[in-house]
């Protein structure tokens, strides 16, 4: 399974209305995806940063799904049961348990650098050290 697999779209959907529109700011790291912008420019009216798809269509998880690309292409992240993506707005929560604090702050890292990220919240994220 996938980290696209590992995105809790339920929660999505009922959060996502209660977003204000978002300004076409790059996100958390100050970067911009200039190729993901492009395609999205394409589109009349472009998309939101936070519902840019994987090919800059409208795609109201779009920011989720490319942070959970972001995680499948890192080596150091193996794909984690224990967790789910949660996206409302151009904020990204992760839910659920790991066991080891390094690969979390990995994943805020990887997170963090996805274009229209504003917020990594991992406030509902346990870290159990040593696996228990």
């Amino acid at each position: 399974m996938s980290w696209i697999d590992r995105i809790s779209v339920k929660e999505l959907q009922q959060k996502s209305t209660q977003s204000a529109p978002a300004k076409m700011t790059p996100g958390l790291t100050g970067e911009y995806d200039r190729e993901l912008r492009e395609k999205a420019g394409l589109h009349i009216p472009p998309p939101p940063p936070e519902c840019m798809g994987v090919e800059g269509e409208y795609d109201p998880s779009g920011l989720a799904k490319r942070v959970a690309i972001a995680l499948d292409q890192d080596p150091m992240i193996e794909d984690i049961g224990t967790l789910e993506i949660v996206q409302t707005g151009r904020t990204i929560a992760f839910k659920g348990h790991l066991a080891d604090q390094v690969i979390l702050d990995r994943i805020v890292e990887l997170a963090s650098k996805v274009d229209g990220t504003d917020r990594v919240d991992v406030e509902q994220v346990e870290v159990k050290e040593g696996g228990g």
